[in-house]
């Protein structure tokens, strides 16, 4: 971008000391603090979305995020060349590490507060919502379908992958279909009604690298992905990156969940479609879909490596999927 110092200077009203790339963003050094400029992929109706989702949470209380600096015009983006840019406060820390318990925890703690927050969001006019909820049964499914598929193009070829996929195959398609087929005995659409009513969203990207420790506490980054949506899909998400850390120790997730409860309540029928969304074959879904669907400049060695590793969870992911009602 040319004259971006000029840009920013005009539009958000503050004095640009200098301007360099920093990994996916600019970071600017302005008078009043460093900030962060980034190119958004999104439409301006879904950055108000999330805007809106981000001030909603401000308002009531939760206040360690990325909020978005609105223009002197009071939009949270820019537009230029063609592409909108948003701008925050560039919050110091470090990743969140799952190896770390106490990463965890305040991950945890940090989780239950933003969605007992998210609260009553009512979405701004002229924004686009992203709403998730009620879909989990159609997306397994369909990436039930794609692993079906999948197997057709490993029958035709030769390599290493092919073979270590075809021979697992059948444990993790039955895995998959057992766990769509047990959607309709649950309180599932129930919970879906109850969340729409009270306007909760999710952050739906709850990993590491979106979640920042510092000095003043941990903080969650990058909303592009916030939908309203089940609580639980957050929550199992942090499950699911800690489990493959600690061997799918359901001790080490009862402290996560202990912790997220401490704060917001998780219902007994909500345990059970957690228990669904942890039981679907989601990592192996991702590593078949990336090997054979997907540009890529992992090596065959790398993908061979990346799919044995979620063949060696087996024996525990069953463990923890049998002592499950333990975190009830």
């Amino acid at each position: 971008m040319q004259d971006i110092d000029k840009e920013i200077a005009e539009r958000y009203n503050l004095d640009v000391e200098n301007i360099a790339p920093f990994k996916d963003a600019f970071l600017i050094n302005t008078s009043s603090g460093k900030k962060l400029l980034r190119k958004s992929t999104l439409s301006p109706e879904r950055i108000l979305f999330i805007h809106g989702a981000k001030e909603h949470l401000y308002q009531n209380d939760f206040k360690n995020l990325d909020r978005y600096i609105c223009t002197v015009d009071g939009e949270p983006y820019i537009s230029c060349e063609g592409s909108c840019f948003t701008l925050i406060n560039a919050i110091e820390g470090r990743e969140c590490n799952f190896d770390n318990r106490g990463d965890v925890i305040s991950a945890s703690k940090l989780l239950s507060l933003m969605h007992k927050a998210s609260r009553g969001y009512v979405t701004p006019h002229d924004s686009i919502p992203r709403d998730e909820l009620g879909k989990l049964p159609f997306y397994f499914s369909k990436r039930l379908d794609e692993i079906k598929k999948i197997k057709k193009i490993a029958k035709k070829g030769r390599s290493r992958f092919d073979y270590l996929f075809l021979e697992y195959f059948d444990y993790y398609y039955n895995l998959g279909e057992s766990t769509i087929q047990a959607f309709p005995e649950t309180k599932y659409q129930n919970l879906v009604e109850a969340a729409r009513k009270e306007g909760i969203f999710c952050h739906h990207d709850f990993t590491h690298h979106n979640i920042i420790c510092g000095e003043e506490g941990t903080s969650i980054v990058n909303f592009d992905f916030c939908s309203f949506e089940l609580k639980i899909y957050d929550i199992a998400n942090l499950l699911r990156r800690k489990m493959r850390k600690c061997n799918w120790d359901i001790n080490e997730a009862k402290i996560i969940i202990d912790k997220y409860r401490s704060i917001e309540p998780i219902s007994d029928d909500e345990f059970i479609v957690m228990k669904l969304i942890l039981t679907f074959p989601q990592k192996l879904w991702r590593v078949i879909n990336k090997y054979y669907n997907s540009k890529h400049n992992w090596s065959e060695k790398i993908f061979v490596a990346k799919l044995q590793e979620v063949i060696d969870e087996i024996e525990y992911h069953k463990k923890f999927i049998e002592k499950f009602e333990l975190l009830v």
